[in-house]
């Protein structure tokens, strides 16, 4: 047993060098570079999450510790909704004064959460009594699986796909585990405190086995017991305290957001590849934002569902299934655990291409609190890692039960296993050379204010504060502005929050209270019902800047 122990760990640790090799082969090594951001600068999300950062590596420290004031000042704002891995920022946060201008550890988060995926991954596998090749070959599907590819330098915090694999891990080890009782309980209040300081997104996912844990405790133990829901108390306490220590609780954002079903799964999206695939085309879709639901699965993994399917017919023929017998309470679980985050992530309105099939609910208390997870088709990750482990499963064991004894077909499974790899890759590798050549550019950042206006203030000592004046903007427009005041030392007014935060009434407060310390900025189009406000306008490209101070610059009028 201990000899076995020792050969895993070492198996489970090539699985996490994989899982670093593919990343490095994949987004290649510059974003490693922690002093190098350029790659991270006008990028929409990912620009969020790194002056996010910014700013609150240069706030004041306060309690809770994830709060600042420079991004929606004088207001108090989060890490949590800027999306800049929280659990990170404090880190980073704590030894700022040790660390070079600028610093970013977005890409070293990235071959984390590569190596993280292979890890786990290979634990999964492990536990089914796959052979180490087999493993091996296994973790490379969870490593380069379309939907942590997709996400990992768009949404980076929800690239850390490993926490659901985690919860997965424990869901599979329930019958090993749950009746120690004290190790679970702390194995779950492990991953409630990531999912907070990482991203809340991941609560649903990982819920759902903990629910399913729940419930194959209740079908071995045939009777409730107050300890088993100690892992859930444990859980949801992790959540609610590292949420607040990290300011979640205060803050004046709205937990919910419109356009709930809009994000939703396509029933589509395990076939709908969106430009990963080199054999199939893309399917469409009932709403545009629905990419949110991507959940592509590979070429690879369509034969190994078809071989899959064969396995379990031959089980169902020859009355086996002996197989499943030890994990009977864990197979139902499973398999309601993936109805329901189907249902979840399809929904409120299920959808099949681009066609409205129904909407599963009206109800606005029930809306309310559904829109704090408005991206309903990212739920369907968990449902396509467990596709994952049933398919590679499946080849193993249905040519266990057609080979039986015959040593010399053992290499069977794991040629099979090896060529739907192969086939996995090829299929997305297209997407793949795009995401190095995207990165291996070593880009170099420029400014989209030019205007000699800008670099005029860039020059006035009193400034402090940076005051977007209207409500309306475009992320990647006021993220411009966020790295011009970041740059200059001047707080924000307002930012691309996850989660939306009124400002209008500290916005109107400065605008009728103006000093030296603030600059003003107006679109063109909403100008003309500021000029009274006793300030000097200036045309800087397509803005108009308002400052209390004269600039040796032509005046707007």
């Amino acid at each position: 047993m201990r000899e076995r122990e020792e050969n895993d760990r070492v198996l489970f640790g090539l699985a996490a060098l994989i899982g670093s090799i593919a990343f490095i082969l994949i987004y290649g090594v510059s974003v490693l570079n922690p002093v190098y951001d350029d790659w991270l600068l006008g990028q929409g999300d990912l620009t969020q999450h790194y002056l996010g950062w910014c700013f609150y590596r240069r706030a004041e420290w306060t309690f809770p510790i994830g709060l600042t004031n420079n991004l929606a000042y004088p207001s108090y704002t989060s890490v949590i909704f800027t999306d800049s891995i929280p659990l990170l920022a404090v880190f980073f946060k704590i030894l700022s004064p040790l660390l070079p201008e600028p610093f970013q550890y977005f890409g070293w988060w990235g071959i984390l959460s590569f190596a993280l995926q292979g890890y786990f991954s290979a634990k999964i596998l492990r536990e089914f009594s796959l052979g180490k090749i087999e493993t091996l070959i296994g973790s490379i599907f969870f490593v380069v699986s379309p939907i942590v590819i997709e996400r990992m330098f768009r949404h980076t915090a929800l690239g850390g796909h490993w926490l659901i694999l985690m919860a997965i891990y424990l869901f599979v080890r329930h019958r090993k585990d749950y009746q120690n009782w004290k190790k679970t309980t702390f194995y779950w209040g492990g991953i409630g405190a990531l999912i907070a300081a990482i991203h809340l997104y991941f609560l649903p996912m990982c819920g759902a086995f903990l629910c399913g844990y729940f419930l194959c405790s209740f079908l071995r133990d045939k009777s409730i017991r107050l300890n088993r829901f100690l892992p859930g108390v444990s859980f949801a306490g992790a959540i609610v305290l590292v949420t607040y220590l990290l300011g979640g609780f205060s803050t004046r954002a709205t937990p919910s957001a419109d356009g709930l079903g809009e994000c939703s799964f396509n029933l589509n999206g395990f076939f709908n590849e969106k430009g990963y695939s080199r054999f199939f085309d893309a399917l469409p879709m009932y709403y545009e934002s629905q990419y949110e639901g991507f959940a592509y699965l590979g070429l690879g993994v369509f034969i190994l569902a078809t071989i899959a399917v064969i396995f379990i017919l031959i089980e169902t023929i020859r009355k086996r299934g002996r197989w499943l017998q030890n994990y009977y309470a864990e197979v139902l679980s499973g398999i309601l655990i993936a109805i329901g985050l189907i249902l979840f992530a399809a929904s409120p309105t299920v959808t099949w291409n681009n066609k409205l099939l129904f909407v599963l609910t009206d109800s606005s208390t029930l809306t309310n609190y559904w829109s704090i997870f408005r991206a309903t088709g990212r739920i369907i990750w968990p449902v396509c890692y467990l596709i994952y482990i049933i398919v590679i499963v499946c080849n193993g064991k249905l040519w266990g039960t057609v080979i039986q004894k015959n040593n010399r077909m053992s290499i069977v499974p794991v040629f099979v296993l090896a060529f739907c790899c192969f086939l996995q890759l090829f299929d997305i590798n297209k997407k793949l050379e795009g995401q190095k050549k995207w990165l291996e550019g070593n880009s170099t950042y420029i400014s989209s204010l030019q205007d000699e206006v800008w670099e005029l203030l860039t020059n006035q000592e009193t400034l402090a504060h940076f005051v977007w004046v209207s409500n309306n903007f475009e992320n990647r427009q006021i993220l411009e502005m966020a790295k011009w005041a970041y740059d200059n030392m001047l707080t924000m007014n307002i930012f691309y929050f996850a989660r939306g935060i009124s400002v209008i009434e500290d916005t109107q407060y400065s605008l009728q209270h103006p000093d030296d310390t603030y600059v003003f900025v107006f679109t063109q189009e909403e100008i003309a019902e500021y000029l009274d406000c006793g300030l000097n306008f200036y045309e800087a490209g397509t803005y108009i800047v308002g400052t209390t101070f004269m600039l040796n610059h032509e005046r707007y009028e």
